[in-house]
């Protein structure tokens, strides 16, 4: 009996050792991949085996290493999933404006992304990162814009914009499309300098240095970079924009064979409101700290690691 029972143990603790590690992507953007690096560390504090990936690349190509069980999670945006994996799907029924409220953006994705692809939303953060218009405040006290509809009224009186965008804001429905169809403008070919792959940090410096007669940037709501730039966020008053909280997404089968990892990641991202966010962020973007010392700074001084 005791022979077994040995055997039995050296057996479990050899396949714990064998489980292949999770492997953890981001976008390639300062927040996810703080986001990342929070997850990695955290995972690997508790005593699970981590593959750090992050830093990976853009929206679509995690989401399709994620489908296609190249990675095992990676952060995404509640609003993201709703215009780009959902909005098209017949069956899903999104309800009117779901997109625009915190709980039923949550409520749609994770209950869609369960039952449709066998991946689990944890907890979201209580943060909006959306996307937005930023401009100097010389600019928006020049001209009293501080609103996208002021802007569009600007823009369709004739006068000279141009916006540094990165290619996916300029091109997905739920990024330039919604202003424009919003709030009745558009921005002609001339007007956007698109970045390829572009980063708010890129398009926020781009419309600090002025380069290339830039006077408008995108931005994402929780930019460390606002604040230091002292930039104005344009108000976005009819909703073109959805709700983007962060969360990390899990294929299924990790989080049934790892059913401990929500205890370890929920509390954590339960506190990363939209000032904590900004301060993160402004340490990488502004300060020009190591996303990793950020991320272990952070779970350090809240009690989440030693």
């Amino acid at each position: 009996m005791k022979k077994f029972l040995l055997s039995a143990i050296v057996l479990m603790l050899g396949f714990a050792l064998a489980q292949d590690p999770v492997r953890v992507g981001s976008k390639q953007f300062t927040e996810n991949i703080v986001l990342g690096k929070l997850i990695v560390q955290a995972l690997e504090d508790a005593g699970i085996a981590v593959e750090d990936r992050t830093n990976l690349g853009s929206t679509q190509v995690n989401r399709s290493a994620l489908e296609n069980g190249e990675i095992d999670v990676y952060p995404e945006y509640t609003g993201t999933a709703i215009s780009n994996y959902f909005r098209t799907v017949d069956y899903a029924n999104i309800p009117e404006g779901a997109s625009q409220d915190a709980y039923a953006s949550y409520a749609v994705v994770s209950s869609l992304d369960a039952s449709i692809n066998d991946l689990v939303w944890l907890r979201p953060a209580p943060a909006n990162n959306t996307y937005a218009f930023a401009v100097t405040r010389a600019f928006a006290d020049e001209n009293q814009i501080f609103s996208v509809p002021e802007l569009a009224e600007f823009i369709n009186a004739g006068n000279f914009v141009k916006v540094a965008t990165g290619d996916e804001f300029a091109q997905r429905p739920d990024g330039i499309p919604s202003f424009e169809s919003t709030y009745g403008f558009q921005f002609s070919d001339d007007q956007l300098l698109i970045i390829a792959g572009g980063t708010p940090a890129q398009t926020e410096k781009a419309l600090n240095e002025g380069a290339n007669d830039v006077n408008i940037a995108m931005a994402y709501g929780t930019d460390g970079a606002l604040v230091a730039y002292d930039f104005v966020v344009l108000e976005d008053p009819s909703g073109a924009q959805p709700v983007f909280q962060p969360a990390p997404v899990f294929r299924g089968e990790v989080i049934r064979n790892n059913p401990e990892i929500a205890g370890i990641l929920n509390p954590i991202f339960s506190l990363l409101d939209a000032e904590t966010l900004q301060n993160l962020n402004a340490r990488v973007e502004v300060d020009g700290e190591n996303p990793d010392d950020v991320a272990a700074s952070f779970l350090q001084e809240n009690g989440f690691t030693n």
